[in-house]
């Protein structure tokens, strides 16, 4: 997940920044053009792809938000976070949400409210028992180097092995060459799509909270009418199963949003 997840933070630090356009995208705005333009990257499946015939997840919600505002949807491709500059977006798709802790005012582009809730799970073997706490693992845990989980289990002292990316992980798991890893859900419930029976989620492991998240839709410079007709959009979506569904095509179970 690494590269997908910096995307997104990065894309977020980048429309904080005003690095793009600074045209507010207004809601008379997107209906006058007829359009609501969404960065993603071409080739990040689950999560988007140029592939008209699977798009992704986040690109088939934002298809179903533009539906939703009456507007056809626009995407505009982005290999690198710095390509964000030549380009004219009103919203990624995937935001993550975090916490403010400071009190102090919210900087950066607006948020929707959270529809979904995201994070890293434990998979292990199809043939091991659950495993509840990360300190029951017998050996060593894989996670992608540099990433977050590297970061919490080298802190707390708990053997780990060290991959490139989710698919390494995942492969190392199925082949019991590690007895479990630490996994976006997203990209657990893509792999066992195209690869079924071969992992396994421990489901009695409850993640740490510094391995859960919220996602929102980021709008850069919006309105507040375009935040609460996103929000309606959303709420509508999730309401006639519309995001559960979208989901389920990519093999990822729906989770509501938690409460902070």
């Amino acid at each position: 997940m690494r590269r997908e997840r910096a995307f997104v933070v990065a894309m977020a630090a980048v429309l904080a920044a005003g690095a793009v356009s600074a045209d507010a995208a207004s809601l008379a705005t997107v209906r006058e053009r007829g359009t609501f333009g969404v960065c993603a990257h071409p080739d990040a499946l689950p999560y988007s792809s140029q592939d008209r015939t699977l798009p992704g997840f986040q690109l088939e919600i934002a298809e179903a938000i533009a539906s939703q505002l009456g507007v056809r949807l626009r995407v505009e491709w982005i290999v690198f976070t710095r390509h964000a500059r030549r380009v004219d977006c009103d919203a990624t798709i995937g935001s993550i949400v975090k916490a403010d802790t400071d009190g102090a005012p919210r900087r950066g582009p607006r948020l929707t409210k959270a529809y979904v809730a995201s994070g890293y799970v434990l998979v292990i073997p199809v043939t091991s028992r659950p495993i509840e706490r990360l300190e029951d693992v017998r050996g060593k845990i894989a996670v992608e180097h540099s990433s977050w989980p590297h970061y919490v289990l080298d802190t707390r002292k708990l053997p780990l092995s060290s991959f490139g990316g989710p698919v390494e992980i995942l492969d190392a798991v199925a082949k019991g060459e590690v007895p479990a890893g630490l996994v976006s859900d997203a990209y657990v419930g893509w792999y066992l799509k195209l690869h079924p029976g071969t992992v396994k989620i421990s489901d009695t492991y409850v993640p740490e909270r510094d391995f859960r998240w919220n996602v929102a839709v980021a709008l850069r410079n919006a309105d507040a009418p375009l935040v609460e007709a996103v929000n309606h959009a959303l709420d509508a979506l999730i309401a006639d199963q519309t995001i559960q569904k979208i989901f389920a095509r990519y093999g990822i179970s729906y989770r509501p949003p938690f409460a902070p």
